[in-house]
């Protein structure tokens, strides 16, 4: 019924429509004033008949669907696909079988629609979140709810509070005094009228007072609120200006009213400003401060079908122009039902995003600058929910749903707060000349490298992708003719939004690129200084720092396919060790040569009194037993220390032996003393400035644990720990 009802309405249907020409020209005069329930007999007359036909049955499908006749709906959506298999019949039979709870075969009929018609926002959306119920169902449960008392089995729906009392208006087409027995000829129930009822603890509703005219006019009333103050009252219903009640395609269309509330009496009843017989207004809600006013229209200019406008109220009570909310919030589909929390969160319902089956309820940050979350399995069903509203404590409320059967009013209990993944976006641009790049194609992992989503920047190059905060995140970019690239970044609990900018290189003929990161974290590096030399030719072809993004790249020019490439990579930078690669390869294609995929390049944090050994992963220097001269798997260890230090011309090593507790003091001292002497001699002999390491023997004089063992003392320890005591190190004295 909301589907429908809530949106437009149609005029009594008192006119001879027999004239048109016959029961299929009823049928069809009734489908497009909205009268799905009259129209079905009248199609299902000329089913099997000389005037049945595609088009006619499409209509009644569509009347089934709308009337909640969902086996029927299936049954001619299934035959009408098989004749005629259009987008729009794609789309309208996967919306019945998710309806129906048959969401797998449902998800081969949308995935139809979304190819034959990829413009469409439903399909774009349906593209990207193809996994969404299995994203639900991780969600944590955000509402409990159970059914209230005064449910009837015609039409029970809305509750929206009035502010200075525990009390509260609701909707409902139950049978009613006063008003006969006119119904409407969409669902041939009757007419919508509000009612009054009291609100209490645990979802109480008291059984509803049926409200006076003018508050109920002859036809159908709709969703309502009210101000912080209780003066004012914004409430939806058909046109009750006596002209001009129908629009320029004869169905007449909702309006909001304004009313003020003196002594409980709506009084001085107006329309509201935008207001339009073309189109309609309806469903309004205010925010808490109550200067911006939020409603459902389907006017012109909007994404299609019913979307959310909000309006700004100024100090004299006027109303500005009326802003949609935008692709976060609306869709080509029906966005409905506003309600803005205490929680700043716009809630409200659509069956245009992604979502379990009819309408189902979202909420989105009440700015619409973050997309919608569907709120999950434990408040929405394969039928339709909508009309979410909240008591003051902003925990309780109440919702309708037509998982029943017919439209029912369920009380809620909010359990958690509702959170949003954080927005990152950005813009793809050209590195070197900062034009945007358009049409990149972008994929964010998570930490773990699994990826999370994939996008396409924009003719403007921008791109975004929502994610879970408190985690880290890697954005690749890729373009024809440019170089990939690869950003890290860590996104803050509780951040909105991250800014990311990446800028891609142009790929060039023949070149080389270097990244250089830290060893330890691996991270990029910018400001060190790399020196790369073509020992073929003795020319520099890059003498510069690292950038912020850590690398360097250079064309080479006069460079062909199949030259050989010798060249020296010197690479420094404070803090660090220097290092010095070298790297050999031919040119065997177009594009940049990644040297950091070929060679290690990563530096090694240092600092002054830190243990070289330890930064380099030295091996322990061992000697023959009461020996100091150096063994042949010693000297490989020492290499290292070589290599280091000529890479490093200014840094000074001290090099302390130590031994265990096992013979004399006099004895290990005598021995570390010859051990280190002999070490630092080796090292002395293949750097410059021998100077720079000196050998020091401490005996076992600084014992890295218990295993003393010098004169009464009786030592328990194993082997391996005697063995952590035999060591060298290598002291960074200066840099």
């Amino acid at each position: 019924m909301k589907k429908i009802i809530l949106f437009t309405f149609i005029l009594a249907s008192g006119i001879n429509l027999f004239a048109q020409g016959g029961r299929l020209a009823k049928a069809n005069d009734l489908f497009g004033k909205l009268a799905y329930a009259e129209a079905i007999p009248y199609f299902e007359s000329v089913c099997n008949t000389e005037q049945d036909s595609p088009e006619m049955r499409e209509k009644l499908a569509y009347c089934y669907l709308s009337t909640h006749n969902l086996l029927k709906a299936e049954s001619e959506y299934k035959s009408v696909v098989a004749k005629n298999p259009s987008a729009d019949n794609h789309y309208w039979l996967a919306y019945t079988l998710m309806s129906l709870d048959k969401y797998q075969e449902a998800q081969t009929h949308m995935t139809q629609f979304a190819a034959m018609n990829p413009s469409d926002s439903r399909a774009q959306l349906w593209e990207k979140q193809q996994n969404f119920l299995a994203q639900l169902q991780n969600e944590p449960a955000y509402f409990q709810w159970k059914e209230v008392a005064i449910n009837t089995d015609h039409a029970d729906f809305g509750v929206y509070p009035y502010p200075l009392k525990n009390s509260a208006v609701t909707i409902s087409s139950r049978k009613k005094t006063g008003f006969g027995d006119l119904r409407w000829a969409g669902n041939n129930d009757f007419y919508l009228e509000l009612f009054y009822v009291q609100t209490g603890e645990d979802g109480y509703l008291s059984q509803p007072i049926q409200l006076n005219r003018p508050l109920n006019s002859t036809k159908h009333e709709g969703p309502l609120c009210f101000s912080a103050d209780g003066k004012l009252v914004y409430f939806t219903s058909n046109n009750r200006n006596e002209q001009n009640k129908q629009g320029k395609d004869g169905i007449q269309h909702l309006k909001i009213y304004i009313a003020d509330i003196v002594r409980s009496e709506w009084l001085n009843i107006r329309e509201f400003t935008f207001n339009s017989a073309d189109y309609a207004c309806g469903h309004p809600t205010l925010s808490p401060d109550g200067k911006t006013l939020y409603f459902t229209s389907d006017m012109p200019g909007g994404f299609g079908g019913a979307d959310i406008y909000s309006c700004q109220i100024n100090a004299k009570g006027e109303f500005e122009k009326p802003v949609n909310l935008g692709a976060n919030v609306n869709t080509s589909g029906q966005e409905m039902f506003p309600w803005i929390g205490s929680d700043e969160l716009l809630y409200f319902s659509s069956n245009g995003r992604p979502g379990i089956g009819g309408l189902d309820l979202f909420a989105a940050p009440r700015d619409g600058k973050m997309a919608a979350k569907n709120l999950g399995l434990s408040i929405n069903s394969v039928n339709d929910d909508f009309a979410v509203t909240f008591l003051a404590d902003g925990k309780s409320g109440f919702i309708a749903s037509n998982r029943n059967g017919t439209d029912d009013i369920f009380s809620i209990r909010k359990l958690l707060d509702i959170k949003f993944n954080a927005l990152i976006k950005g813009t793809v641009i050209d590195q070197n000349s900062g034009t945007v790049l358009a049409n990149a194609l972008l994929t964010i992992k998570d930490q773990n490298g699994n990826i999370v989503a994939t996008t396409q920047a924009d003719a403007n190059g921008n791109y975004q992708f929502e994610v879970t905060p408190g985690a880290n995140y890697s954005i690749s970019a890729k373009l024809d003719k440019y170089d990939g690239k690869i950003a890290d970044l860590s996104v803050p609990m509780n951040a909105s939004t991250i800014e990311q900018k990446l800028g891609l290189v142009k790929q060039i003929d023949f070149g080389i690129r270097l990244l250089v990161t830290d060893a330890a974290t691996k991270t990029a590096l910018s400001g060190v200084g790399v020196v790369i030399t073509d020992l073929k030719n003795n020319s520099t072809l890059i003498n510069e720092d690292t950038k912020s993004s850590g690398d360097v790249s250079k064309q080479l020019k006069g460079y062909k396919k199949g030259d050989l490439l010798t060249l020296k990579i010197e690479l420094s930078a404070p803090g660090y060790l220097k290092k010095l690669v070298e790297y050999k390869g031919t040119i065997d294609q177009a594009g940049l040569i990644q040297l950091h995929e070929k060679l290690n390049v990563e530096l090694q944090a240092v600092a002054v009194g830190g243990d070289l050994a330890k930064t380099l992963g030295i091996k322990p220097i061992y000697f023959d037993l009461g020996k100091f001269n150096i063994r042949k798997d010693a000297a490989i260890e020492l290499d290292k220390i070589v290599k280091v230090m000529n890479e490093n011309p200014t840094m000074v090593i001290e090099l302390g032996s130590h031994t265990d507790c096992r013979s004399s003091v006099q004895f290990n001292q005598t021995l570390s003393a010859n051990r280190a002497k002999a070490s630092a001699e080796y090292i002395q002999k293949r750097i410059s400035n021998p100077s720079r390491i000196y050998g020091k023997g401490y005996g076992e004089s600084k014992l890295l644990n218990d295993c003393g063992c010098e004169g009464t003392v009786k030592s328990n320890c194993s082997e391996e720990q005697h063995q952590l005591n035999r060591r060298t190190e290598f002291i960074i004295i200066k840099m």
